[in-house]
């Protein structure tokens, strides 16, 4: 028995050795210097990804680009992904797309303003090239582009990526890292001064968690954990770093170029990630006598909204262990004894893992008895998906109910293996006088679409055309698992064109409603388009069949492209 463990234990030291050469990569998510969204591990099925360190002003990322750009032409059908990361502050996407369009680049350029990504990677200067396995998450090269990026004297010359590329390719061993000692050194300026000072628990980080974690992670939240302790926190560590990295949290996360134009969205700064990042590596230290995760919160009503003014129970839904649900239509009476201005409204789910949406349609008397036998006709009142359960309207806006109204709810349920009983409400706010405008849902939306099997970006438009001068006040999209992506402009009357909002990672699970700041005017003749994308590829980890062709359809393995809006009509000698 000695002997055979004597023998497992020399073959798995032998092992590890093999192993130990493997540099290990953690997964990471940036917008490149076009507003794209880019993860690392969305290339597992590609061969290789080279990674290049770009610096606008520095001469080797100049002389590289060119090279970049031609070993793309040759090895992206070979499976080798190209892309290039900017950890210079001074960098902006638009000094950066100034230099490199009209160079005719066409390898994306990784925007890293946090540094983040950069410091995790060990990048010390422009001009080093990594090569990364995605499937094992790790380095097979970093160094040298070529001989001549280093200056070396040698008759022949040699192109150090290229015979790495050619390697990989076929399987065979690749050189050794050849070390780059040249480029732009990178300034760590952020990290260096908290490492310095340290980040303090109390100070620094709590008041981040405070301000954009806690909403969700508390005790009865919709988040699965409580960040309730700094031993919680710390425990949960490791998850609050990858999800930072690679910017699955917070949720819904909008361009940051566009966070100026919009309110209640989610969203950490680079100053917060660095600050959160640096203390969680540092080892997660506590200081101060009391933690103040622990200080009892104020008590909370079940609304997120607080009361509201009338409560609408929609009936217990019983829910199979199995099969496809078609959409439940049922009717229920508002019960209305006078006009009423809503000014929010709030969707109280029951069981959020069964419930994929609840859309409210509002019928008057005369629609009621309008193709009474499919339930009559009906107005788009709003609607719940996850990561959408109230939505607030500006103040001297609202929807009109009139007595006698009445709710016909479209309730989509999947099924979750086990029996499920769900019991929801509805939360209704009025205003107490009539507001200015009368609010309306409308949609820009396309159901024409075909996506292929296994295509990692399917594009889709779609466009919208206002027909009567109005006022913009806030952006839903909807897709379903295969969403990726989706942005939205106006494109006005006197040719002018304005882009409104990107999402450059759509998730499916957060479906949420984008405020604006301020109402946009949009006169008669405005085109709202609506541009996204579809991943229908084995990398889309929500994909149930990525060998499927897709189309419109109600489930959640059928796909949708809408985008709800809802605006206000006003009078043209309203108009701005």
């Amino acid at each position: 028995m000695k002997r055979i463990l004597s023998i497992f234990f020399t073959l798995f030291s032998i092992e590890a050795a093999v192993a130990a050469p493997l540099r290990h990569v953690g997964d990471f998510s940036l917008l490149d210097h076009n507003g794209y969204f880019h993860q690392l591990s969305r290339f597992s099925e590609s061969t290789a990804v080279v990674l290049y360190v770009y610096g606008n002003n520095c001469s080797s990322s100049s002389d590289a680009v060119p090279k970049l750009n031609l070993l793309q032409e040759k090895y992206e059908a070979r499976g080798i992904e190209f892309l290039m990361i900017d950890p210079f502050h001074e960098d902006t996407r638009e000094s950066v797309s100034e230099k490199l369009d009209s160079a005719g680049n066409l390898v994306p350029v990784l925007m890293d303003r946090s540094q983040l990504v950069s410091q995790s990677l060990g990048v010390r200067s422009s001009g080093e090239v990594l090569v990364i396995d995605p499937k094992r998450m790790s380095l097979i090269y970093r160094g040298a582009i070529d001989s001549r990026a280093l200056a070396e004297q040698s008759a022949l010359g040699r192109n150090y990526l290229e015979e790495v590329l050619s390697a990989v390719v076929v399987g065979a061993s690749v050189i050794s890292d050849v070390p780059w000692t040249k480029g732009e050194s990178v300034a760590y300026s952020s990290m260096s001064e908290i490492n310095t000072r340290g980040a303090s628990y109390v100070n620094d980080i709590v008041p981040i968690l405070q301000n954009r974690c806690i909403t969700c992670h508390r005790e009865g939240g919709m988040a699965p954990w409580s960040m309730s302790s700094h031993e919680m926190v710390r425990g949960w560590g490791e998850m609050i770093r990858e999800t930072i990295l690679t910017m699955r949290m917070p949720p819904g996360q909008i361009d940051e170029d566009y966070l100026d134009k919009f309110i209640d969205v989610h969203f950490i700064t680079d100053a917060e990630k660095v600050s959160l990042v640096s203390w969680l590596d540092a080892g997660a230290p506590r200081d101060g006598e009391v933690d103040p995760l622990t200080a009892p919160l104020i008590p909370q009503s079940d609304w997120a909204l607080g009361e509201p003014d009338l409560i609408i129970e929609i009936p217990a839904q019983d829910i199979p262990s199995n099969g496809v649900l078609d959409y439940k239509f049922i009717p229920i009476e508002i019960g209305l004894e006078q006009d009423q201005w809503v000014r929010a409204y709030e969707f109280d789910v029951g069981e959020k893992s069964v419930l994929h949406h609840i859309i409210a349609y509002t019928q008057d008397e005369r629609q009621q008895k309008q193709n009474a036998s499919l339930g009559g006709s009906r107005t788009n009142f709003g609607s719940y998906a996850p990561g959408r359960d109230h939505v607030e309207f500006d103040a001297n806006t609202g929807i009109l109910l009139e007595k006698g109204m009445r709710f016909m709810l479209q309730l989509h349920y999947t099924t979750i293996g086990k029996p499920v009983r769900d019991v929801s409400r509805i939360g209704l706010y009025f205003h107490d006088a009539e507001p200015e405008y009368l609010l309306s849902r409308t949609a820009v939306m396309n159901g024409e679409f075909v996506i292929p099997p296994g295509v990692s970006d399917y594009p889709v438009m779609a466009s919208a055309t206002i027909e009567q001068d109005s006022l913009l006040y806030n952006l839903a999209p909807h897709m379903h698992f295969r969403g990726k992506r989706v942005s939205y402009s106006a494109h006005y009357p006197d040719g002018r064109v304005e882009e409104l909002l990107s999402i450059p990672n759509f998730q499916h699970n957060w479906q949420m409603v984008y405020r604006l700041r301020e109402p946009l005017f949009l006169p008669a003749g405005t085109v709202i388009k609506a541009e996204g994308a579809f991943d229908n590829s084995v990398s889309n980890l929500l994909n149930p069949n990525p060998a499927q062709e897709v189309r419109w359809g109600d489930q959640v393995w059928d796909e949708m492209f809408i985008v709800w809006m809802r605006v206000g009509e006003i009078e043209s000698t309203l108009a701005p």
